[in-house]
C-alpha cells in the first residue's frame, strides 16, 4: 500500500476507535453531535473508508482480509461501548458498520477495475 494511503488508513482507524470509545458526553462527541449528522451515517462512512483504503491500496489477497476484518472491529467496539459512560450498544450500529465495509470494498474493487481499464 502506498505510504499516503497507509497513513490515511491508520489515521481513520485511530479516529474510529477513539470516536467509538469516547464517553458520549465528552467534548469531541458533543462537537460531533452538533453537526446533526445521523449516527448511522457516521458509522457507515467511517467503516466504508476503513474498507476502501486497504482494498484499493493493497493487492486483493491482502486488502480484502484487512477490509473484512473491519466488520469484526465494529462488533468488538460496539460491545466495548457497553463499558463507556453515556454510550450504548446498538445492533443497528453494527449493521451500519458492516454495510459501510461492504460498500467500501465494492467501491475499491470498481475503482481498481476502472483504473486498470484506463491504464490499458
Amino acid at each position: 500500500m502506498p505510504a499516503l494511503l497507509q497513513a490515511l488508513w491508520f489515521a481513520a482507524l485511530g479516529a474510529t476507535v477513539i470516536g467509538e470509545l469516547l464517553p458520549g458526553n465528552s467534548m469531541p462527541m458533543r462537537w460531533v453531535a452538533a453537526t446533526h449528522i445521523n449516527d448511522k451515517t457516521l458509522h457507515f462512512t467511517a467503516y466504508a473508508v476503513l474498507a476502501f483504503l486497504p482494498v484499493f491500496g493493497y493487492r486483493m489477497r491482502r486488502g480484502i482480509p484487512v477490509a473484512a476484518s473491519m466488520i469484526l472491529l465494529g462488533v468488538v467496539l460496539e460491545f466495548a461501548q457497553r463499558l463507556v459512560p453515556s454510550r450504548s450498544f446498538e445492533v443497528a450500529d453494527m449493521m451500519a458498520n458492516a454495510l459501510g465495509v461492504l460498500t467500501g470494498m465494492t467501491l475499491a474493487l470498481v475503482g481498481q477495475a476502472w483504473m486498470a481499464r484506463v491504464e490499458a
